[in-house]
């Protein structure tokens, strides 16, 4: 983004957003802070009428008086909006699609002429397929209730199945926001049994009941921010895993990429290592490549491939 892109971009954030931080602007534009710093100036060099409050709570703003008409949108930006367009569609938040689809006719017909070719060819050439490998994109049955419930911010309570706890249980929440992320939906809200802020999975939801209680303002809650923090503490205890085996020729091909041969065997095994995301999902892998397989390292990967063995065989 150039210079002068940027910095309108940061005058119709403020006239659309209200007061936001230095910090918050640098993250959505993909600049450092201090590059925010210097923007700042020039827009008041440009007689942009930005203010600044200090302390908690504090933030660049517009005064309300103000008001920037924005520029037509260029042929990359007109592009980017319609191709996301269908992502958005596919999250099924606007339901069957249809009124997104009339959204995006409007906005399609009020582009210059050669914009709308633009657009025309990217629908012709670039196609996004947001739903999941072998399993259907779906809303759950949650959805609807949860979605009424964080627009209209009223608490609500949730029979719920964490992760961790085979029996569900009933827990008040304030829902704060949806994030819908590889065709999962996850609800941000604060949770009334825990005190803390949490995220659920809505297919983990059994069922909602709507109240009338009206959500506590949390003016310093973030949706972004808060989503960016629960990643990484995700992914913080997924540690990734090496893992090193024993495979058949014929188990090879069946891979991860980018795994490594460490060395081939004379009756034509190999012996690889590669990356898997945790131990968990290391062991349902080398389970989905069958026999062909033999674990060396790492031991909680063999245990957890014999205990599920056995457990199998149990069954039958």
């Amino acid at each position: 983004m150039q210079k002068a892109e940027r910095l309108l971009a940061i005058t119709l954030l403020l006239q659309a957003r209200g007061k936001m931080t230095a910090d918050h602007l640098a993250d959505l534009l993909g600049v450092s802070v201090r590059t925010i710093y210097r923007d700042m100036i020039s827009l008041s060099l440009s007689h942009v009428p930005v203010s600044m409050d200090y302390g908690p709570g504090g933030g660049y703003f517009l005064p309300e008086e103000t008001f920037v008409d924005p520029v037509t949108f260029t042929g990359e930006e007109a592009i980017a909006l319609a191709l996301g367009g269908a992502i958005a569609g596919g999250s099924h938040i606007f339901g069957d699609g249809d009124r997104l689809r009339q959204a995006l006719i409007k906005l399609e017909a009020v582009l210059p002429e050669e914009y709308r070719h633009d657009v025309r060819a990217a629908r012709e050439r670039i196609l996004i397929d947001v739903s999941a490998w072998y399993r259907p994109l779906s809303v759950p049955p949650s959805f609807e209730p949860v979605r009424r419930a964080v627009w209209h911010r009223r608490q609500i309570d949730l029979c719920y199945r964490g992760a961790a706890r085979p029996a569900p249980e009933w827990r008040r929440v304030e829902p704060l926001g949806l994030i819908w992320k590889a065709g999962v939906w996850y609800l941000a809200a604060y949770c009334c049994v825990r005190k803390d802020l949490r995220t659920f999975h809505l297919q983990r939801i059994i069922e909602v009941r709507a109240t009338d209680d009206p959500v506590n303002p949390r003016p310093d809650f973030d949706l972004e921010a808060f989503w960016e923090s629960s990643l990484r503490r995700f992914e913080s205890l997924t540690t990734p895993v090496v893992l090193t085996v024993r495979v058949s020729p014929a188990i090879l091909p069946r891979l991860y990429e980018g795994h490594v041969v460490v060395r081939e065997e004379v009756d034509g095994s190999a012996v690889v290592r590669y990356r898997t995301d945790s131990i968990e999902s290391a062991v349902r892998h080398v389970l989905s490549l069958g026999p062909g397989v033999t674990v060396i390292q790492p031991r909680q990967v063999r245990d957890g491939v014999l205990a599920a063995a056995l457990a199998i065989a149990g069954a039958y």
